[in-house]
């Protein structure tokens, strides 16, 4: 496993993701967001989240009403 460096102050940007998946893994929800990380080889790198159910639900919550004002922006 490698590893991250985080830098500066929080919060901390990833860069953003080319492909993201979630599946159960047991009591928990685990998100793989794929990124391009520069400088390494290959350059997709998958990061890996794991999270309880009602922060996943939380998530989904959150999700529909950002996607809606990202697509309100993009079609300005």
């Amino acid at each position: 496993m490698g590893k991250i460096k985080f830098e500066g102050t929080a919060p901390y940007a990833l860069p953003i993701a080319q492909n993201i998946t979630a599946r159960a893994e047991g009591t928990l929800v685990e998100v793989t967001l794929d990124v391009i990380a520069p400088g390494k080889e290959p350059s997709i790198v998958p990061i890996k989240v794991q999270m309880a159910t009602d922060s996943a639900r939380s998530l989904r919550e959150q999700l529909w009403p950002a996607i809606t004002t990202a697509e309100a922006h993009q079609q300005r």
